[in-house]
């Protein structure tokens, strides 16, 4: 079962998308996200960069700094009985980035939590499980926008992809 978003996946955003997304996303430790840094200019060549949040330092401007958590503690992990000092290691590739530059790899919870945030009058958010003992449920069932939404089925084998699907069109 998948249980985070790909790189793949935040690829399909659109400009706009990925500007919505950074505006409602607040970055804590230890998520997942990505950036784009370049490896060429001539010809003009990136490279996403997946990195974990190890600390979070805000500039004066405002701007968040996230910084990978594989240089955050004062070593780095080899294997599970070795260490490095964090600064006689070099990474090939950044160990900061700016918000403004990042996409969270978000997982199906962080998905939820910011669906059920949103606003709802523009979209349906409904999550429903249950047994023959116990049901759980999540949402508006009675929104306005039920019976529109019912005549447009689209089939995912993934409750991400369902999620992934439902976020990209209210972002």
């Amino acid at each position: 079962m998948k249980q985070r978003l790909s790189i793949a996946d935040v690829e399909t955003l659109t400009l706009t998308q990925q500007t919505n997304l950074r505006r409602i996303w607040l970055p804590q430790r230890y998520d997942i996200a990505v950036s784009q840094f370049c490896l060429s200019v001539e010809p003009e060549e990136y490279k996403w960069v997946e990195f974990a949040i190890g600390d979070i330092e805000i500039r004066r401007d405002g701007e968040m700094v996230l910084k990978d958590l594989r240089l955050t503690d004062g070593y780095v992990k080899i294997s599970d009985t070795e260490t490095i000092d964090a600064a006689e290691f070099h990474l090939d590739e950044p160990h900061s980035f700016d918000k403004s530059d990042s996409l969270p790899l978000l997982t199906i919870g962080q998905m939820i939590s910011m669906l059920y945030m949103l606003d709802k009058s523009r979209y349906h958010f409904y999550l429903l499980t249950g047994n023959n003992n116990y049901i759980s449920e999540i949402g508006d069932f009675n929104s306005k926008l039920k019976p529109e939404l019912l005549q447009k089925h689209d089939k995912n084998d993934e409750l991400i992809d369902v999620l992934w699907t439902t976020f990209k069109t209210v972002l």
